[in-house]
Formats: structure tokens, sequence, C-alpha cells
């Protein structure tokens, strides 16, 4: 069961990875451990730093919690002051995590820090750097299970969740506040920033050129588009605009079209209010309904498209919820739009006598809740690791290459498991079942991987058959070759039967090595019909 100081430290792990990738300054909140170590600073020191922070409110994502924290902050110090106890003020992450968005606007680069703050700071971007798939998984476990404790807590338990997920809520203890719902939104921005982590770092095998069909289709010949083979994704912060991260991240302003090219936008390039579209009936299972039309006679369809991010909100629902639409039906008659969401079919708890609204934003445009891509020269680092799964660790090293896959059934349908999982084929199994893969596939049947699968041979004449044979001895030996998890192949016979079952064909006999030095060898046997 996570604890607080957990999830806070997760949290700032995250953010700090994020900027040791891309550069970006350091805050107070990206290494939590120095906090504790800048009391007797903050105490000394409080009203020369709070009118710096006071400049910074109106420009940060929550102004009004920043604005209440640094009120609570300055009391908090007066008060600790004069307070008779030796212990540190600071020491609890409970105090660190009241006090987050203080510490989130206090950059390290301002403090002269101290050889102990100096080696904290050295360790925690070292260890960031070094982080795995795992190591986010872990982190991402870590706020999950904090942020559902924190929501039983304030009493918005959610009874379908929990039964997904087999688990027990708590009792509510408190009356949820405005500081505890940007609390929770603040836990929540940092488990999707874990799935958006795994889904674009490790899952990305080679590098490829974002920028080619930019430039191809580039219509200005004046425009000079940079060469790029890679880039980084970073926060795009409340009050940027393109040319300053420009500025900041390629030198010069001016390549401000080369971060519009990457990221697909067009004019006006930022939309940060969006526009709120009411919902013109309650909704229903996973649809809504819009007007044709909105107040100023706009027509309503242009706003929307097939896989289109929106957020849904009401004056009974305190977290805007984000959906991702897959359908657009307009209803002849009036011209009214039927929009079908991704998600929980739980949308008739938008109801219009709660002003039910769904916010979007322009098309091509980016905000700050999103992320942006920084175009770079540098190719892409390798830096993915292979984990062996708990089920292949005691297995010899040919089973631990031969690889993992889906499990395949006797008609290449998907297997599944008691619990109504995918089941896997590993080990010896999956050689096998790759093996017959490449049996099974003639060659060139698969449009992206053209030289995947056996030759196929029907039609050929009988008088050329050395001619057939070698064709399918080379074809076996190449597909073999091509693959890692393979050695070599150990013995191969191709016959020709004449009246195999009414049909002439030919019988394979064939032996196959596994690799990584093992002494496992599979037979394989199988016809191939010649006419």
């Amino acid at each position: 069961m996570a604890t607080l100081a957990q999830a806070y430290q997760s949290i700032a792990n995250i953010n700090l990875w994020f900027k040791v990738q891309s550069g970006d300054a350091l805050v107070l909140t990206d290494v939590p451990s120095i906090i504790p170590l800048r009391w007797n600073y903050f105490s000394q020191n409080w009203n020369l730093i709070l009118p710096s922070l006071l400049a910074k409110v109106s420009g940060y994502t929550f102004p009004d919690l920043f604005q209440q924290q640094l009120n609570a902050f300055t009391s908090f110090i007066d008060v600790q002051r004069n307070s008779p106890s030796v212990s540190n003020p600071l020491s609890d992450a409970a105090t660190q995590f009241r006090f987050y968005t203080v510490f989130d606007n206090i950059q390290i680069s301002s403090i002269n820090l101290t050889n102990e703050e100096t080696t904290l700071l050295n360790n925690a971007t070292t260890t960031v750097s070094l982080y795995s798939k795992n190591d986010f998984l872990a982190l991402q476990a870590n706020i999950a299970d904090y942020r559902d404790r924190y929501a039983d807590i304030l009493g918005m338990e959610d009874a379908t969740y929990n039964t997904t997920f087999n688990r027990s809520s708590v009792a509510q203890q408190t009356i949820p506040a405005v500081a505890d719902t940007s609390y929770l939104a603040t836990l929540q921005a940092s488990i999707q920033t874990v799935d958006f982590i795994l889904a674009n770092l490790f899952a990305v095998d080679t590098a490829v050129d974002p920028f080619a069909l930019a430039r191809a289709n580039a219509n200005n010949p004046d425009v000079n588009i940079g060469q790029y083979s890679s880039g980084q994704l970073v926060r795009f912060n409340y009050g940027d605009d393109l040319e300053s991260l420009a500025n900041r991240y390629l030198g010069d302003p001016n390549k401000w079209i080369d971060i519009a090219l990457a990221n697909g936008l067009q004019p006006p390039y930022i939309d940060e209010v969006g526009q709120a579209v009411p919902l013109q009936s309650n909704g229903s299972g996973n649809q809504i309904n819009i007007a044709s039309t909105d107040v100023n006679g706009n027509d309503n369809s242009e706003k929307f498209y097939v896989n289109q991010t929106i957020f849904l909100q009401s004056n009974t629902q305190l977290f805007p919820d984000q959906r991702n639409i897959i359908n657009i039906v307009r209803i002849a008659s009036t011209g009214d739009l039927i929009i079908t969401l991704s998600g929980a079919s739980n949308l008739g708890q938008y109801t219009t006598a709660a002003d039910a609204y769904v916010r979007v934003y322009l098309p091509d445009t980016v905000n700050s809740a999103l992320f942006i891509l920084i175009p770079s020269s540098e190719p892409l680092p390798n830096n993915r690791q292979e984990t062996v799964p708990w089920f292949l660790a005691n297995s010899a090293q040919d089973e631990k290459q031969a690889g993992i896959d889906l499990l395949l059934g006797e008609n290449d349908d998907l297997m599944f498991t008691p619990n109504h999982d995918f089941s896997l084929s590993y080990g010896l199994q999956n050689a096998v079942q790759a093996m017959r893969l490449k049996i099974v596939t003639e060659l060139g049947e698969l449009r992206y991987h053209q030289s995947f699968g056996l030759v196929n041979v029907i039609g050929n004449k009988n008088s050329n058959l050395d001619a057939v044979k070698n064709s399918i001895t080379n074809s076996l030996t190449v597909q073999v070759g091509q693959d890692s998890r393979f050695d070599r192949i150990e013995s191969l016979g191709v016959f020709y039967v004449a009246n195999l079952n009414a049909s002439p064909a030919f019988v394979i006999n064939m032996e196959v090595r596994l690799a990584g030095g093992s002494n496992q060898v599979i037979p394989i046997s199988f016809n191939i019909n010649y006419s």
C-alpha cells in the first residue's frame, strides 16, 4: 500500500526524468530530498523570496491553488519560527505536498546548493536516467494506489472501478475541497504521463524521420526546413509560444515552423481556451447529442471529428472526463449530431439540468494540457532493455532466445487463458510455432513483410523437378537464416511423390537447430501440393 511519501517521490522522479531528457530547469519538487535541508533558508529569507513567487502566480497551471498555498506557507513559516519544537517542519512528506506549488516554482539553480544537496541532486538525476520500463510501471503503481485511497477518503470512490480492479474502499473521512481536487488532478496527470512514456519510449524499435512528408509536400521554396531524424517531447507550458520554444530548444526563434511541421500544427497553432459546446439532451450510454449549430449560428459539425480528444464537464462532475470520439452521425431531419465516445457507457450522468457540455479545441493546435515534439538532428539512442519474464528466468538460453508471442491454435485462432487473457507462446513451443508460420505463409503474401514465407512452386513443370527442389531448399534456408531464434538447418530432405492422396506433392523432412549454443533440434515434416 503506497504512502503519500512514495506517491510524492514517484511524481518527482517522473518529472525529473522528463527534465533530464529535455534539459529544462529543475525545481525543488523534482528533487524533494533537498526540501528538508532548506528550512533555515526559507525561514530566514522568505520575505525576499515571496515577491518573485507572487509574480509567477498568473502564469502557473493552477493560479488559485498557487496563491492559496503561498498565503498558507507564509503563515506556516510565521508559526514555525515561534514554535518551541526542535524538529524540522519540512521533514514530513505531507507538509511538502501540502505546499507543492510553492516548491514547484523555485528553481534549484537559484539556490547555492551545499555539497550534501549537490550529491542528492546528482544521485537523483543519475538514477532516473537509467530507468527501464519496469521502473516506470512501479512509479505508476505507487501513484495509482495512493490516488485510489485518497479518493476514498474524500468520498469519491467509484463502485465500477473497485469491482474491475478487485479492491475494497475505505470509509469517507473528509469533504473534498478545491485543493483536494487539484491534488487528485496532479496524481492523475502523473499516471497519464507514465502511459505516454511507455507508449512512446518503449514501443518504438527504430527511429524514423517525421519530417520527410512535410519536406516532400512543402509549397514554399523559401522555407528552409531542417534535416531532423528524431525529437524530444516536452510539456507545452501555459504562456509559451512556438517562437519562444524554437529559441529555447533550437537556438533560433525563426525555426518555429520546424516545430509546427513536426507536430502537424495549423493556424492559430495554440488554443488554450477552446469552446464549450452544451449538450442538446442528456447523455445516454456512451453517446451524447449536440445541436446542429452553436449560439452564434456556427455549424457544430465542423468542430468535431473522429479520433478527436474532447473533455466532458458539468456542474455535478468535479473532474473533466477525457474521451475520444469514435463515431459521428448527423440526423438528416434536424442536423443534430449523435457522437459516440470511447470509455465507459456512463454518460447518463451528464445532464442538461447540470449544464453539461463538451469542451473542444481547434484542430491541429496545442495547449498546456499536451506535450509537444521538439525536433532534433541527433539520432535516437538505443536504450531499449530486454527483460526476461519470470516464466523463462530458469530456462536455458535457447528457450529464452526463442522469444515470446501470442499463442495460436490449430486454425491460427488466438488462444485464451481461463481468465480470458491472451495465452502466450514461448520457449520451444514458440520456436515450433514460428517455423510453422513460415511454412504456411506464401512468400510475398504479407504486404509489409515481403521476405517472409515459403516460395510458391505450384505451376512449375514436372520436367524441371530439380529446379523446384532447389527453390524450396533455398527458400527454407533463407527463412531459417534470417531468424535469430534458429542457428541452422541441421538436415533437409525434399522428395517428390507423384501420387500422394491423388495429388502430386513434395514431402519435406527437416531438422532445425535452435540458437543460443543449444543441442535442441526441432524435427519438422510437411507436404507442399504441386498442382
